[in-house]
């Protein structure tokens, strides 16, 4: 497999639609197979022998998900499979394994589950001679019915490949999930940290060309432009119209990459960011050219399946006759322009040394954060929420915790979590802080069922950019199994709003997260586009009464009422209330009044870390057993 970071040195900048994960390499060494074949029990004399597709197997599969209908089935491995050759050498055989491995990842790519591939290679059905000879041989011997030798070939055979299938399927997702660090998933580009990587070589470069050739600097050496790109795309607007920003995104890109130079490079930097790198300026305004040809093919409209949409990007950029000393810098004052292009409504600016700093030492906040990030700096606290107990055989007691980013840092404690989790996701590295975050939920259920015998319900928040991505599910049901935790130990926590940003697509995610057993909460309920109507058509089983309406209950009729008719509506659906924003007694005896399930808030603690939070959940079982 190629090293995924130099693989923007090997590439041409402008390929279209270049497909994400387009260099993967499978290879299954003869050697690997033939000891995985010996911790089977299996010989090459036992597999090499007539094969055949069982068409009556596969009959029986247009029942079931998704042979019918109902999801993505493998069609590239159902090729192989259905025209498997009757009779293999050992040759032939990793040949034809190795073809099915292939397929089975193109199938993967396509959203095919590995349960339909499973169930498919119940389809290859193997007999050899060698085992009938076996089976004729020992009957004779005993004169009592033997268990049929092909059978016991074929299920380890089958289960043989369904391990390779767990195999190579792991193998991707470990190589998407590197792929993801580098590349942007939707337009196949290279990503920030890619550009950065590129910086610094090309700088280091001219570096060694100056010292080794004894000139001053920028005599000779072959200067290099950065403009950066914001296409200013209003999402809530596009999603009223029925747009997909994605294909929005793809056809920008295209019409950019039609105006390039072969010696140019494009990177994916943001949501709505491109950076184009020029590295042959021969002088200053050569830059303003550029733009001005870029900024003239956005003047027309961009065409979209049944509809056109104009685009009026923003434009900041900077060269090295800037004297920019490292990549960073250069990055930042490219930033720097295409900020004061956005806040004065200018097309596109050129970085001068007037402009002010204060924009710079934001975005060195951001790569603050992104490092923390990838450094495995943050952290996950936990909030305990109490189920109250109206029984009086019972008492009150907490079986679930949310789960809250944290930056434990001594010089960035100022730091709100809204800015933290912003800046993960507009630079790109949104798919790396989820999974991050799910793995690390999972790892602490497990610890508090295996180390501390508590099974303690963790809700982790959502945000739109999860919901839209059609691999979260896979994730979420990967991670369970790793950690081997219930699916019902996670509560997905997400908005109305976000749920609105693209309902179709939503509802898809939502439905096949919950098919895998896992519960979801409406948060922050009463804030945006919250209506009782809509409450009763939405796939939730909790719902979270925003903290402002919650916190002055005890005082103020109007919040008193609006949480009252939450909660009766809630419960005559059939749905938990969870109240957030309780810091007094006061508060909570309303609540308790109205029968609210659950309680979140500073009354009893506030969020905390996981050491931290089982020894308050040990004071809080022994305080309430004392009374």
């Amino acid at each position: 497999m190629a090293n995924i970071s130099n693989l923007i040195l090997q590439s041409t900048p402008h390929q279209k639609n270049a497909l994400p994960y387009q260099d993967f390499e499978l290879d299954i060494a003869p050697s690997s197979l033939l000891q995985l074949m010996t911790s089977y029990q299996l010989k090459t004399i036992n597999v090499i022998g007539s094969y055949s597709f069982n068409s009556q197997i596969f009959a029986q599969l247009v029942d079931v998900p998704p042979y019918n209908g109902e999801g993505v089935t493998p069609a590239s491995m159902y090729q192989v499979i259905s025209h498997w050759p009757e009779n293999l050498n050992w040759s032939q055989l990793n040949h034809h394994i190795q073809e099915l491995m292939s397929a089975w990842i193109l199938d993967y790519k396509a959203g095919a589950k590995l349960d339909s591939a499973f169930l498919l290679l119940r389809c290859l059905a193997l007999q050899s001679t060698k085992n009938h000879e076996l089976v004729e041989t020992s009957a004779s011997q005993s004169n009592k019915p033997q268990l049929n030798n092909d059978s016991i070939v074929q299920l380890k055979f089958q289960s043989l490949l369904m391990q390779l299938l767990a195999r190579v399927t792991n193998q991707f997702d470990q190589y998407k999930f590197s792929y993801a660090q580098n590349f942007d998933l939707d337009s196949g580009l290279p990503n920030q940290q890619l550009l950065m990587h590129f910086l610094e070589q090309h700088l280091q470069k001219n570096t060694d060309r100056t010292i080794a050739s004894s000139e001053p600097a920028n005599t000779e050496s072959s200067h290099l432009g950065l403009i950066l790109i914001n296409f200013n795309i209003d999402f809530v607007a596009l999603s009223h119209h029925n747009t997909n920003p994605s294909s929005l995104m793809r056809e920008a890109i295209q019409a950019i990459q039609m105006q390039l130079h072969e010696s140019t490079k494009m990177f994916h930097v943001g949501p709505i960011d491109l950076a184009i790198l020029i590295n042959d300026l021969t002088y200053p305004a050569q830059l303003n050219l550029i733009i001005s040809k870029l900024m003239h093919e956005f003047e027309s409209t961009l065409p979209l399946i049944n509809k056109s949409i104009i685009l009026a990007p923003y434009f900041g950029a900077i060269s090295t006759f800037s004297k920019s000393s490292n990549a960073i810098s250069l990055y930042e004052n490219a930033r720097l322009a295409l900020h004061e292009a956005i806040i004065k409504n200018e097309r596109f600016r050129v970085y001068d040394q007037n402009m002010s700093s204060s924009f710079t030492d934001s975005n060195l906040l951001d790569k603050a954060i992104i490092d923390a990030l990838q450094q495995n700096e943050l952290e996950i606290y936990l909030q305990p929420i109490v189920t109250l107990a109206y029984d009086i055989n019972t008492k009150d007691h907490c079986i679930t915790a949310e789960a809250l980013l944290r930056w434990p840092n001594e010089d960035f404690k100022s730091i709100s979590p809204i800015r933290l989790i912003d800046t993960i996701y507009k630079n790109g590295f949104g798919k790396v802080f989820i999974r991050w975050l799910i793995n690390n939920a999972c790892q602490r259920c497990a610890e508090l069922m295996l180390t501390h015998q508590r099974r303690v319900m963790f809700t982790i928040n959502l945000c739109a950019a999860d919901l839209l991505d059609e691999d979260l599910p896979e994730l979420l049901a990967q991670s369970i199994a790793l950690w081997e935790i219930p699916a019902q130990n996670l509560v997905m926590e997400v908005t109305e709003s976000d749920v609105l940003i693209n309902e179709v697509k939503v509802a898809r995610v939502i439905a096949n997260i919950e098919k895998l057993g896992f519960k979801f909460a409406l948060d922050d309920f009463g804030t945006g586009y919250s209506s009782m109507a809509r409450l009763r058509s939405m796939p939730v089983d909790i719902v979270k009464i925003d903290q402002s309406f919650v916190r002055n209950i005890a005082t103020s009729v109007e919040d008193k009422n609006i949480v009252l008719s939450v909660v009766k509506l809630a419960h005559s659906l059939g749905k938990e209330v969870v109240a957030e924003g309780v810091e007094d007694l006061a508060c909570l005896n309303v609540l308790k009044e109205m029968k609210c399930n659950k309680i979140q808030g500073y009354y009893y603690a506030k969020p905390m870390p996981f050491n931290e939070f089982v020894t308050w959940l040990n004071d809080f079982e022994s305080k309430n057993q004392a009374y």
